[in-house]
């Protein structure tokens, strides 16, 4: 299977060069070539610890380094439609893109040595950490209230995003739903993995796949819980779910996960074309797909968006022709990302990613695009120091990687691969975002799990099960 990943990916990267070079794109040309240096450098790192964080290294070094000037060698399309800014710091972008991702590659081959202690374990005795009985009185609580939340019903959808005709609904809630929210997914999670740990104690002993029927069940519930438009909040919880298939149900895992995925992808795909086909201003699905056409789906632009090619770069770096980087506005955004503290600070006053949004949309819309970590790098460290937040988010993907794979406790596998897949998913994004997920699961979902570790803890015989 590497093998033919290798193949693919050093025929793209031939095509890529060819095709760039006969174009006369000579300085898109680098971000191929930087990618190679890259690849290189981190062939010499083979710490088994962090090979999920060099995966997904690798996986958007390909997309962002070969995939993106591909397309845009084919297409001869730089810009993004909906993004007026930094059309004329292109060029700058991709030099700071292919350093990045050099500095990066780096990185990850330090910590790879800095992070040697063998943590992994191909046989672990999974356990249930918490007590059985306090999550099961917890589960049943947060059903009630969620029963008797009609505020907090109406802001979930189930398998498919609720549509009207009266266009996009707005994501700012009250902070008492997004808590009872919040509640609400970890009552499903634990539902899901208690169902599975339990499964599994006989699944030890008589490996048969019907002992799968009601973790599959649960698991479907988890990944079809829909809140907001969001669908990194859906692939997050799908990948929680299939690792803990997985290293529960060796014999049947694929099986099941094959159906996972399908109705993964099938979420997906829907929370896609609600977004992309402003499904919103349709009465149905139905009416908004005989009225739209994927025709005006730009998927380059789509893209270089959503992954952070040049143009969206080049943006951040115009920024800074409205506002400057101040440690003041720096250090604003990440106390206003944390938790519990977000309460105590001036809304008013508005963090990077709103500014930069407002400049495009006015006073429209403070959300939209995304900045990456070399433009935010750049806005607050400069064109030198500008690498400093992929180290940091580097940092915490490979922290979060060393703690799962050294845990045997089901909830925190979940809840932990959870935060990774958003902390790795996001290395090349700004790190403020990483911070509301980490300090809100901190906050929230460990005051839950280390009560119902407490609890199991003083009573010795905990709930009847080890």
């Amino acid at each position: 299977m590497n093998k033919i990943f290798n193949l693919v990916i050093t025929f793209l990267f031939i095509c890529t060069v060819i095709i760039l070079i006969s174009k006369n794109e000579m300085l898109l040309a680098i971000m191929p070539l930087s990618y190679l240096i890259a690849k290189t450098i981190l062939f010499f790192s083979s710490n088994e610890n962090l090979k999920y964080t060099r995966l997904i290294y690798d996986i958007f070094g390909i997309i962002r380094l070969i995939l993106i000037p591909l397309l845009i060698g084919t297409t001869e399309d730089k810009i993004i439609n909906n993004l007026p800014l930094g059309r004329e710091y292109f060029n700058q972008a991709v030099i700071l893109i292919s350093v990045e991702y050099i500095i990066g590659s780096v990185i990850l081959y330090i910590f790879g040595k800095l992070f040697t202690d063998k943590v992994s374990s191909p046989k672990i005795d999974y356990k249930i950490s918490g007590s059985k009985i306090f999550y099961g009185l917890f589960i049943f609580i947060v059903i009630i209230i969620f029963i008797l939340s009609p505020s907090t019903r109406e802001s979930i959808s189930f398998l498919v995003i609720k549509t009207h005709d009266n266009g996009r609904g707005t994501e700012v809630t009250s902070g008492m739903v997004v808590l009872i929210r919040m509640l609400l997914q970890l009552a499903l999670a634990l539902s899901f993995v208690i169902s599975s740990f339990l499964s599994y104690k006989k699944y030890k002993i008589k490996p048969k796949i019907y002992y799968l029927f009601l973790p599959l069940i649960l698991g479907l519930i988890n990944i079809s819980l829909i809140v907001g438009e969001r669908r990194s909040i859906q692939l997050y919880t799908l990948i929680s779910v299939l690792v803990i298939i997985t290293i529960l149900f060796k014999y049947h895992s694929k099986k099941i996960n094959i159906l996972i995925l399908l109705v993964g992808a099938f979420i997906l795909i829907l929370m896609t074309l609600y977004k992309e086909l402003y499904i919103f201003n349709y009465s149905s699905y139905g009416a908004a797909l005989e009225a739209s056409s994927t025709d005006q789906i730009n998927f380059v632009d789509q893209i270089q968006s959503y992954f952070y090619g040049p143009t969206n770069v080049a943006s951040a770096i115009d920024y800074s022709n409205y506002y400057q980087g101040t440690f003041k506005q720096f250090l604003f955004d990440n106390v206003r990302s944390i938790f519990g503290l977000n309460l105590l600070i001036d809304h008013d006053h508005l963090i990077t990613s709103q500014l930069f949004n407002q400049i495009i949309y006015g006073s429209k819309q403070l959300t939209g695009h995304l900045i990456s970590s070399a433009g935010y790098g750049y806005i607050y460290f400069g064109p030198i120091l500008f690498f400093l937040v992929l180290a940091f988010n580097l940092f915490l993907a490979c922290i979060f990687e060393l703690v799962l794979h050294k845990t045997k406790s089901l909830e925190l596998i979940f809840v932990g691969t959870y935060v990774y897949m958003r902390v790795a998913t996001n290395i090349f994004g700004h790190t403020t975002p990483i911070i509301t997920l980490i300090s809100s699961i901190i906050v929230v979902y460990s005051l839950v799990i280390i009560t119902a570790v407490i609890v199991k803890n003083a009573f010795s015989k905990g709930d009847g099960y080890k």
